[in-house]
């Protein structure tokens, strides 16, 4: 149902009754340290598989994320750390380190989330290492047929999108919070993988302030992203011609 509403509410003429159903976060973030991953799923909505990658997100951009939310007041009630495979940053126990200080200095409320696929040896002793006021989410992925939306399936490539208001996002900006990546800040992390592939180079090199839409990356990004309005979850590979063009391009 909420799929079918905010396809409705998405449709032009609508928000041009209603306006953008949603804003970037203040509340949530969500940090893509690394691209590298141990899997090879389906549909990975940071083309981990499709377009692998050994991007490690540099430790001063951590730093710098914590020092930009204290200069504009933002206090985060959540913050992931996610990929690819977070726990393959060589660097992970500096980043904790960093943003539990973040947490213990100036929000002590912050609830510090690792997202991990749990496979595999290395990643499993990095979790045992962990602080224990590290929160898990574990996705126990053990194959590449996981049952994922079909990510790489473009809204664009669909006559059932075309009069579709791109830049009203969808509720993964608001569930799921502004996107810190390698390319900068995205209104949420999955338009940072998107910009990996096609090189909009729309991402914000500093904290997006208050009253920035976001807008520009909304219009961008969910027209070639497949979580964008309705579709039914698959364990099948899903390749529209937008993404294999885009996947073509950068392979060569």
């Amino acid at each position: 149902m909420l799929d079918a509403w905010q396809y409705i509410r998405a449709q032009r003429f609508v928000v041009a009754r209603f306006g953008r159903q949603f804003t970037a976060s203040r509340e949530y973030a969500e940090i893509d340290i690394t691209y590298r991953c141990n899997l090879k799923c389906f549909n990975c909505n940071r083309s981990c598989t499709q377009a692998p990658s050994r991007t490690d997100m540099p430790i001063a951009t951590i730093a710098g994320f914590i020092e930009q939310s204290l200069d504009q007041g933002v206090r985060w009630k959540r913050i992931r750390l996610l990929g690819g495979e977070p726990t393959l940053h060589k660097r992970i126990f500096e980043i904790v380190g960093l943003l539990n200080k973040y947490r213990a200095e100036h929000n002590p409320d912050l609830r510090l989330v690792l997202g991990t696929n749990f496979h595999g040896r290395q990643v499993r002793e990095v979790i045992a290492r962990l602080p224990e006021n590290v929160v898990i989410k574990s996705t126990l992925k053990t194959s590449r047929k996981n049952l994922f939306r079909p990510f790489n399936n473009a809204p664009c490539d669909r006559p059932f999108y075309h009069w579709a208001d791109y830049a009203s996002g969808c509720r993964i900006i608001a569930e799921c919070g502004l996107g810190v990546t390698p390319s900068g800040y995205f209104m949420c992390a999955i338009a940072g993988g998107i910009d990996r592939i096609f090189g909009y180079n729309l991402g914000r090199q500093r904290l997006p302030v208050a009253d920035d839409p976001l807008a520009d990356q909304m219009g961008a990004y969910c027209r070639v992203c497949g979580h964008f309005g309705f579709q039914w979850p698959t364990r099948k590979r899903k390749l529209s011609p937008t993404w294999r063009t885009a996947y073509a391009r950068l392979k060569q």
